[in-house]
C-alpha cells in the first residue's frame, strides 16, 4: 500500500475517497485543507490535519492529490497542486479500472473515473478530472487543470490547453483548439477553434461578448 494525503473536504473529496479507498493500492492517512475549512477532527473517518502540517510530512513517504474541482476555472486546484509540488511532494493519480487509457503520455494529480476512454497517441497533461462516460479522441494534446463533466467528448487530433471546463455532453469538431479558461456549457457543441476565456453557449452567448473572467473570477 502506498501512503496518501487527499487535499480537500467537498464532495469532490469524498468521491476521490471513494475511490481511492475501493479501487486503488493507496491507504489514505490524511485529509487536509485550508485553515478556514479544517472544522472537525476527522473527514469519512479519517485523520484531519492542518495545511501547515501536511506541508511538513515526509515527501518521500506520502504521495498528495489534491481534490479540487473547477472553482474559479480549476485555478484553485492548481493553486493547491503547485504548492505541494513545491514542497518536493509527488502527486497521485486515479484511474478506474473499468476505464480505456491508451495514451502516450499521462501527467499527474489525474482524476479518470469509471467508463473513460482516452484513445491512443493522446497525450494528458498534469491536474485533470475526467468524469464518468467523458471521452478523449486520439492524437489529442490536453494540457493542466482542465475539467470534463461526464459525456464530454473531445474528438480526434484536438488541442485543450489549460484550465477549462467542458459541461455534460459536450463535444467538439475534430483538429479545433480550445484556448485557456474557456467554459463550455452543458449540450453545447464546438465546430471551431476558441481563443482565451470564452464563455462558450450558443444562445446566451452567441458573440461571445461574456468572457469567464467577468462571471468565474
Amino acid at each position: 500500500m502506498n501512503d496518501l494525503i487527499i487535499f480537500g473536504n467537498s464532495i469532490f473529496a469524498e468521491i476521490a475517497i471513494f475511490y481511492f479507498k475501493k479501487f486503488s493500492n493507496y491507504k489514505i492517512c490524511y485529509i487536509t485543507c485550508e485553515e478556514s475549512y479544517n472544522k472537525q477532527d476527522k473527514f469519512h473517518g479519517i485523520q484531519q490535519i492542518t495545511l501547515d502540517e501536511a506541508l511538513k510530512k515526509n515527501n518521500r513517504k506520502y504521495k498528495i492529490f489534491v481534490a479540487v474541482g473547477y472553482s474559479k476555472m480549476n485555478s484553485v486546484r492548481e493553486k493547491f497542486y503547485t504548492k505541494f509540488k513545491l514542497k518536493g511532494f509527488n502527486m497521485a493519480s486515479f484511474i478506474h479500472p473499468s476505464s480505456y487509457v491508451y495514451s502516450l503520455k499521462i501527467g499527474e494529480n489525474n482524476f479518470v473515473m469509471d467508463n473513460v476512454s482516452i484513445n491512443p497517441f493522446s497525450k494528458i497533461g498534469n491536474n485533470n478530472i475526467f468524469w464518468s462516460g467523458s471521452i478523449i479522441g486520439h492524437h489529442c494534446t490536453i494540457g493542466n487543470n482542465n475539467f470534463f463533466s461526464g459525456n464530454s467528448t473531445i474528438s480526434g487530433n484536438c488541442i485543450v490547453k489549460k484550465n477549462n471546463f467542458f459541461g455534460v455532453n459536450t463535444s467538439t469538431k475534430d483538429g479545433i483548439t480550445i484556448s485557456n479558461k474557456c467554459f463550455i456549457d452543458a449540450n453545447q457543441h464546438i465546430n471551431k477553434d476558441l481563443k482565451s476565456e470564452v464563455y462558450f453557449n450558443n444562445k446566451i452567448n452567441p458573440k461571445q461578448i461574456l468572457k469567464t473572467s467577468q462571471i468565474f473570477d
